[in-house]
C-alpha cells in the first residue's frame, strides 16, 4: 500500500493542475472518454481473475504444470477477445461518444481521435492487468507494488507538463498508452525470467478451457454488470449535466476514487491468500477478513472525517495554492459540497473491496454480480433523482446512498465464513473514539470562519494525533529494531 500511497498523493495534488491547465470543458472531455473506458472493464473477458484463482489453487498443490496449461490457454483465449474489445471501443465511441456526452460542435473530432488512441490504451492496460494477476498469484506483492508505483509517477508527472504545454486531453491519452505498453513489456519479461512462463500456447488445451469455463462465466457476468454500471454516475451525469458541473463531479469523484484505489492493494492478496487455503474451513478465510478489515476500515474512517471536518479550509488551500487565487476561490464552493459525499461513497467501496475478493474464491461469482448489478442499479436511479431534485449535490448524495449495497455485501459475507467485519463490537467503538476525536477538534468552529487559515493548526493535530494512533504498532516495531530504542522498548 505504500508505493501506491505515494503515486496517490501526486495524484491528488496534481488533480487541479489538469483542471486549471486543461480547462473545464477539456477537462470534462478528458473524463468523457475515461468515463467510457470504464464501462469495458469486462475486456479481458475475466480470464485474469479466473487464471489467477486457478493458478492459485494450483500453486497451492505444487503443480506447476497445471499452472502453465492455465496460463497458455488463458493467452490464447484473452489476445483475439481483447482486439476485438477494443474495436469494438472505438467504433462505438467515434460514433456515438459526440451526441451521447456534452461536447461542442467543434470538439466532436477531437473527441473521437481520444477515442480511438483509448482503444489502444484500453488493450494494452487489460492485458498488462492480466500479466500483472500472474505475479499476485505468486504473492509477488512487493514488485506489483513498486512497479504500480513507479510507472504510476512516470506517467502522470510528464501529463502534467504535457497538459500545461499542449492544453490537449489526446497527449494525454497517447502517453499513458505509452506507458501501458511499457508495463506490460517488464511484466513479461519478469515472468520469464521468474516464473520461467511465456505465451506458452503449446501448454493451452481443450480441457483447461472447459475446466474453468463455468468460473470464466460467471466471471465474464460479474464484469459486463459492474462495468457497465460502475461509473454509471458519470455516464448518467455526462448525459445530463453541463460541462462545468460534469468537470466538478468528475474532479470530486477522481479524488474519492484515489483513495479507493489504495484499497486495490489489499485485494490481491486478500484474493490469492483465500484461493490458497480454499477448503481448508471458515476459519482461515474469517482471519483474513478480519485483519484486512481492521485495518483498512480505520484508515477510511479517519479519512472521512478528517476531509468533512476541514474540507473548506484544505480546499482554499490547495485550490487557490495550484489553480492561481480567483480560480481557486471560484471552484472551491463547488467542489466542497461534492466531497464530503463522495468520499464517503467511495470510502465504503474500498472497504467492500475486502469481501468482494473473498467471493471469488469462495465460488460465489454469482451473489458478487448481485450485488454489484444492486449498487449500479441503486447508482442510476439515486444520480437521476438526485440531480433532478437537487442538481449536482443531489446526484453526489443519490451516489452515496447506492453504496447500500455494498454493505449488504459485506454483510452476506461476514455472515459465510462467521467473520467480525461491522458487526464486531471493536469497530463501532472505533468509530466512536475517532467521532469525539473528531468533536472535539470542531469545536475551532465556534471562534473561526469555515475557510479561516488559522483552522490548518487543529486540522493538522487532528491528522497528526489520529495518524500516529493508527500507527502506533508499525511505530513501535521500527524503533524497536534500531539499537538504541530496541534496548529501552
Amino acid at each position: 500500500m505504500a508505493p501506491l500511497l505515494a503515486v496517490s498523493a501526486v495524484n491528488v495534488f496534481s488533480a487541479p493542475i489538469f483542471v486549471h491547465s486543461l480547462g473545464l470543458e477539456m477537462y470534462a472531455l478528458w473524463f468523457y472518454v475515461l468515463t467510457f473506458s470504464g464501462m469495458f472493464g469486462f475486456a479481458d473477458l475475466g480470464l485474469g481473475v479466473a487464471v489467477g484463482r486457478y493458478i492459485g489453487v494450483a500453486l497451492g498443490k505444487n503443480d506447476h504444470a497445471a499452472v502453465r496449461g492455465y496460463w497458455g490457454t488463458g493467452n490464447l483465449i484473452v489476445i483475439p477477445f481483447l482486439t476485438l474489445v477494443m474495436l469494438a471501443f472505438i467504433g462505438i465511441g467515434v460514433g456515438l461518444g459526440p451526441k451521447w456526452f456534452n461536447v461542442s460542435p467543434g470538439n466532436a473530432n477531437l473527441l473521437r481521435t481520444c477515442f480511438v488512441a483509448g482503444g489502444l490504451g484500453l488493450f494494452f492496460n487489460y492485458y498488462m492487468q492480466y500479466w500483472l494477476i500472474l505475479s499476485q498469484a505468486h504473492l509477488d506483492f512487493k514488485f506489483v507494488g513498486l512497479l504500480g508505483a513507479g510507472m504510476n509517477l512516470l506517467q502522470v508527472i510528464p501529463s502534467i507538463a504535457l497538459a500545461v504545454l499542449t492544453r490537449n486531453p489526446l497527449w494525454l491519452i497517447l502517453w499513458s498508452t505509452l506507458i501501458s505498453l511499457l508495463q506490460l513489456i517488464i511484466y513479461i519479461w519478469h515472468t520469464r525470467w521468474k516464473y520461467q512462463l511465456g505465451l506458452d500456447f503449446r501448454a493451452a488445451s481443450f480441457a483447461r478451457a472447459r475446466e474453468m469455463a463455468a468460473y470464466v462465466g460467471k466471471g465474464f457476468a460479474g464484469l459486463i454488470s459492474a462495468s457497465l454500471l460502475n461509473s454509471i454516475d458519470r455516464v448518467i451525469l455526462g448525459n445530463l449535466a453541463p460541462p462545468k458541473d460534469f468537470a466538478n463531479y468528475a474532479f470530486s469523484a477522481n479524488l474519492g476514487g484515489r483513495l479507493q484505489s489504495l484499497s486495490v492493494s489489499v485485494m490481491g492478496p486478500v484474493f490469492f491468500s483465500t484461493s490458497r487455503v480454499f477448503g481448508s474451513g471458515r476459519e482461515a478465510a474469517s482471519k483474513i477478513y478480519n485483519e484486512t478489515f481492521s485495518f483498512v476500515f480505520e484508515w477510511y474512517l479517519f479519512a472521512a472525517i478528517w476531509t468533512g471536518l476541514w474540507h473548506p479550509v484544505l480546499l482554499r488551500l490547495w485550490l487557490t495554492h495550484t489553480m492561481g487565487l480567483k480560480a481557486g476561490l471560484e471552484m472551491a464552493p463547488h467542489v466542497g459540497p461534492l466531497l464530503v459525499p463522495l468520499v464517503i461513497a467511495f470510502g465504503i467501496n474500498a472497504i467492500a473491496n475486502i469481501s468482494g475478493a473473498q467471493l471469488g474464491p469462495l465460488n460465489r461469482l454469482g451473489t458478487q454480480i448481485g450485488f454489484s448489478t444492486a449498487a449500479g442499479l441503486l447508482a442510476l436511479a439515486g444520480v437521476w433523482l438526485g440531480w433532478k431534485t437537487a442538481g449536482v449535490i443531489g446526484a453526489a448524495y443519490g451516489f452515496l446512498f447506492s453504496r447500500i449495497a455494498y454493505l449488504a455485501q459485506d454483510l452476506y459475507t461476514i455472515h459465510l465464513i462467521k467473520a467480525g467485519g461491522w458487526l464486531d463490537f471493536h469497530t463501532w467503538l472505533k468509530m466512536g473514539a475517532q467521532g469525539l476525536v473528531g468533536a472535539v477538534f470542531a469545536l475551532s468552529y465556534l471562534w473561526l470562519r469555515s475557510d479561516s487559515y488559522w483552522l490548518l493548526i487543529p486540522a493538522a493535530l487532528h491528522g497528526g494525533l489520529v495518524a500516529t494512533w493508527l500507527l502506533r504498532h508499525s511505530l513501535r516495531k521500527a524503533l524497536a529494531s534500531t539499537k538504541f530504542f530496541g534496548t529501552y522498548l
